[in-house]
């Protein structure tokens, strides 16, 4: 049957869109249930953009969790023996709103990729999740940063994990004024407090901006964290996207999980990120395998609703038959236009709430026209 993306709720053309999406480049549909223990999550909460936990108590007295997150519940799963793994989902997660005293339900749409990653692998992660967000919206841009060069500036501080926490935070706050009180505090000396708010300060078009770096990162010419990013600009000018990416070091994420690649994605009209992914090497070798990992995840819910745009009708086609007419015949005549990618409504007679863009008349011998 050739029904168009009309016929879908909003929500399943986008879906269906991006399952055709991801497994044309090979990735397989991963499925999970709605509870997992929650110790998996209790020991993995910094991971979590939400630590508002949803529990339950199963019969038997186990303390289960509400899904908040799926690539928790991939990544424990995987076996090295199987690598590389390309999963992609479509799961509602669970987060309890302590300030709205509610729980919600959101619909996540992502994938994950666990392996040997190479540069043209991150660059398939970083252009699906850039189509991705064209297929709601042509106005989006995305956010890339680099937890390793995060790690570099910072590693020539010489800090304590504490003090290096509350400078990653600040760096996330764009607070600058606070990074340089807090190194001046500590006695940094003020060579390295400059390249710290350096790098704070980069941020514009991903290409434009990317040479600006060298100036911040100790022996730049040798730095694969920037050879690596210089790689992947590489690749989204080829691909003629250079506009559309953007370096902000204040995309920032745990460093206990993640340790390379960061980035975000923000569509017109959204005041915050909708999508959001990255590079998470420590979080798979805490399970216990060796490989490198990364991933992405988009709000189905926030994308669909700035992809829709009110309709003036309901149906395509509204079929006024007369109660004369032969069943059959009204039947078969809304299924050739249901077959033809119309809504069609077939009724009677006609009523005041109907929103309609075409109207047909059958007549008791089965004959249409157009009103």
């Amino acid at each position: 049957m050739n029904v168009n993306d009309a016929v879908y709720r909003r929500d399943e053309g986008l879906v269906m869109g991006l399952r055709r999406l991801y497994e044309s480049f090979g990735y397989k549909k991963f499925k999970m249930k709605k509870f997992e223990k929650y110790d998996l999550y209790l020991q993995n909460k910094s991971f979590l953009r939400n630590a508002n936990i949803i529990t339950v108590t199963d019969p038997a007295g186990h303390l289960l969790a509400l899904k908040p997150d799926i690539t928790l519940s991939i990544v424990k799963n995987i076996k090295a023996a199987s690598l590389p793994v390309k999963v992609y989902y479509n799961e509602n997660i669970y987060v309890a709103d302590s300030s709205a005293g509610e729980i919600k339900e959101m619909t996540q749409m992502g994938l994950e990729y666990i392996g040997d990653l190479d540069i043209r692998a991150l660059g398939e992660i970083i252009l699906l999740a850039a189509e991705s967000l064209e297929r709601a919206d042509d106005n989006y841009r995305i956010a890339i940063s680099h937890m390793g060069i995060i790690s570099d500036v910072m590693s020539l501080a010489n800090l304590s994990e504490t003090a290096e926490a509350e400078i990653y935070q600040l760096i996330a706050q764009k607070n600058l004024h606070g990074v340089k009180d807090v190194c001046k505090s500590l006695g940094i000396c003020e060579t390295v407090i400059d390249k710290i708010c350096g790098l704070v300060t980069v941020s514009g078009e991903f290409s434009k901006t990317i040479n600006r770096l060298v100036q911040y990162l100790p022996n730049a010419e040798n730095n694969a964290n920037f050879k690596e990013l210089q790689q992947l600009s590489d690749i989204i000018e080829k691909e003629g996207l250079a506009d559309k990416f953007i370096l902000d070091f204040s995309v920032m994420n745990d460093v206990n999980y993640y340790n390379g690649l960061l980035f975000q994605g923000f569509i017109n009209g959204v005041p915050k990120s909708v999508l959001s992914g990255g590079r998470y090497d420590n979080l798979v070798k805490r399970f216990g395998c060796n490989a490198s990992a990364a991933g992405f995840a988009a709000s189905i819910d926030i994308l669909t609703e700035s992809q829709y745009r009110e309709l003036d009708y309901d149906y395509d086609v509204f079929l006024l038959y007369s109660k004369e007419c032969d069943p059959a015949d009204v039947l078969s005549a809304q299924r050739n236009f249901s077959d033809n990618g119309k809504r069609c409504i077939a009724l009677s007679e006609e009523y005041e709430w109907l929103k309609y863009r075409n109207k047909i008349v059958m007549a008791p011998d089965g004959s249409m026209s157009n009103e």
